[in-house]
């Protein structure tokens, strides 16, 4: 089954699916090893990984494409791309929207922020283009797909600035314009939930669960009352590289020497199992020996 006929089965069941971002093609096959379904591509973990730049709008089209292509070759779970705003205006959508499908990806994430976008977790101001351009963007998107299948999210964070109800008001817009699901953009709170939940948007709602915000800290149960399908952990591989790392290296260098850590590491047979090592040794015993053909004894 293609991955955007995956992602389609996922949002017509019942329940909130859990996608977690992985940032690189290692990550992404710890993450589909783990169990989950869904892989989100988070524009910050590409920023600060591909880049290591801070999620400010540093990214373009083909540095997203180039990581989406090698993440999506790399697992057999769809692959949710953020896009940030498109790259441009609905025009250059169609590129990107047609990129992004032949990289593998399963669906991208557009938001409506302006092209100098911030990631919202940023302590600054996030202005917002005009609702009816960022439709138009929507609509360019749904138009570009050669699969109908590929999944359209429409995200607006028009909450920071101007109100929740502007940015229900904008998602019902951006649902009128073919958008397959909906990121509100919200940190999260009950009373938040609560409002989303009595607005009746008319798709399904993707929940950014990061832990610098609070809608994490709802349960999942709650979210799918509320009408959201899939809660998305952007957060926990980035932050825990971070951390670990982090902690990893001070040892080493306060100690010069990597004794007193090894159990808080993965072991060499764990890693090499992460890229499925055995099952290219297997083949290698197949394919690097000489072939005598339909008489091989």
């Amino acid at each position: 089954m293609k991955t955007t006929a995956k992602l389609r089965e996922i949002l017509s069941r019942p329940g909130c699916t859990m996608a977690v971002s992985a940032h690189d093609p290692l990550l992404a096959r710890l993450v589909e090893q783990a169990g989950f379904e869904m892989i989100g591509l988070s524009g910050n973990a590409v920023s600060a990984s591909y880049l290591g730049l801070p999620d400010m709008g540093f990214l373009n089209l083909s540095d997203m494409a180039s990581v989406a292509r090698r993440i999506a070759a790399a697992v057999s779970i769809p692959v949710l791309v953020d896009v940030d705003t498109g790259y441009g205006n609905a025009m250059s959508v169609r590129r990107t929207v047609r990129e992004l499908e032949q990289a593998g990806a399963a669906g991208v994430i557009m938001e409506d922020q302006i092209d100098y976008k911030k990631c919202g977790m940023i302590a600054a101001g996030h202005p917002v283009i005009p609702a009816e351009e960022h439709a138009a963007k929507i609509r360019s998107a749904c138009q570009a797909r050669s699969d109908p299948d590929f999944v359209i999210v429409a995200r607006t964070d028009a909450a920071a600035d101007h109100g929740l109800d502007e940015a229900i008001r904008r998602g019902f817009l951006y649902a009128e314009a073919g958008a397959d699901m909906l990121d509100i953009e919200v940190p999260g709170t009950p009373e938040e939930v609560a409002r989303i939940r009595k607005a009746g948007l008319p798709v399904p709602l993707k929940a950014n669960m990061d832990e610098g915000k609070k809608l994490w800290l709802n349960d999942l149960s709650v979210l799918e009352a509320a009408g959201y399908k899939v809660a998305s952990y952007p957060g926990v591989v980035r932050y825990a590289v971070v951390r670990s790392v982090r902690e990893a290296l001070a040892h080493l260098k306060q100690h010069r020497s990597s004794i007193g850590i090894k159990e808080r590491l993965a072991t060499v047979d764990e890693y090499f199992s992460a890229v499925d090592l055995g099952a290219y040794l297997e083949l290698e015993k197949d394919l690097l020996r000489p072939f005598h053909g339909k008489k091989e004894r």
